[in-house]
């Protein structure tokens, strides 16, 4: 834990507003190898992000040791609660947008590190997604996305905030996820988009609606009971009282975005071909979320024909209230 020194060596820097490369050095070694640190050191090391001189190695720091915070010392580590959450975007957020590189980096990092990074740090991301798309607002629009259009960098940004958004695992578009990239469709038809947002529109809602599984989220007070079952059950294991079975393989389609940018759904992949038959197919209620996205402005574009045109050839089952769109289509 930082000393006495520690604290005023923070203090200097932030009065200096500059970071020399020995200093970093000092904070490294106040904070020791396991980066452990309470929420006054927390904010402190937020407080030194915003000083105008820092040295190149700064942003990889403050995103490792910030993220080891945010993720790894919550109770149950993995998990990041609303209160987390909402200490996070109150530090990251300038009138509603991520503005710095940096803060954006950690953003991510969380994100992808995080078992499971919670509704409102995700529906946050997803605005930040949109904003920075649409009106080019934000850290992630500057100086490299067209507002109003979805042109290749922007399509690029959108793989690389689901990806993000969804870990090394397999992943699945989830609705809210869904529905933002039809609103994102809805803001940008009649546009001069480039060809990849088509395939990256197509296979991601292809992924929600059709695959194969959805990855299974373990609750609160199961992800608290089994981490205590780690800190202090191990006589557990000499009385065969628990059989380990491996982690589960999360099939569907793999968001491995811009594997495969020449393929109709955008890069993603059938992982489970055993199961294709069962998850593959559109529910009533599946069904009906996709005509009302469909029907939200009165219009079917291209996108959306791409859509139906491929869930016509390549789903096994389809619910009835579906085929006259697709028939029409």
């Amino acid at each position: 834990m930082p000393t006495t020194n520690t604290h005023q060596l923070i203090a200097d820097i932030k009065a200096s507003d500059v970071m020399t490369d020995a200093q970093l050095l000092t904070l490294r070694r106040a904070f020791g190898a396991d980066m452990e640190i309470d929420s006054r050191e927390a904010d402190s090391l937020f407080a030194l992000n915003a000083i105008s001189e820092k040295p190149t190695d700064w942003a990889d720091y403050f995103v490792l040791v910030m993220t080891t915070y945010l993720v790894h010392q919550g109770q149950p580590e993995g998990y990041i609660n609303d209160a987390v959450a909402t200490w996070l975007i109150a530090r990251i957020d300038h009138d509603g947008v991520v503005e710095t590189e940096t803060e954006l980096r950690l953003l991510m990092n969380v994100l992808k590190v995080a078992e499971s990074p919670g509704d409102r740090l995700e529906d946050y991301a997803l605005k930040q997604v949109q904003q920075a798309v649409m009106d080019g607002k934000g850290r992630i629009g500057q100086n490299m996305l067209t507002p109003g259009i979805i042109g290749a960098a922007e399509v690029e940004l959108l793989k690389r905030i689901f990806h993000s958004m969804g870990g090394d695992g397999g992943m699945g578009i989830t609705r809210s996820e869904a529905e933002a990239i039809f609103a994102l469709n809805e803001a940008t038809k009649g546009k001069d988009n480039d060809s990849a947002w088509q395939r990256f529109f197509v296979g991601a809602i292809a992924n929600h609606l059709m695959m194969i599984a959805a990855p299974v989220t373990v609750d609160l007070t199961e992800a608290r009971r089994r981490e205590e079952w780690l800190t202090n059950g191990e006589s557990m294991f000499a009385n065969n009282q628990f059989s380990l079975s491996p982690k589960a393989i999360i099939a569907g389609f793999k968001a491995v975005f811009g594997k495969d940018t020449e393929l109709a759904t955008g890069g993603f992949s059938i992982l489970d071909a055993e199961n294709t038959q069962d998850a593959e197919r559109i529910t009533t209620d599946e069904a009906q979320w996709l005509i009302t996205a469909l029907y939200a402005d009165s219009e079917i574009d291209s996108n959306e024909r791409a859509l139906l045109d491929f869930i016509r050839a390549e789903c096994p089952g389809i619910d009835e209230s579906l085929k006259p769109l697709l028939d029409a289509a």
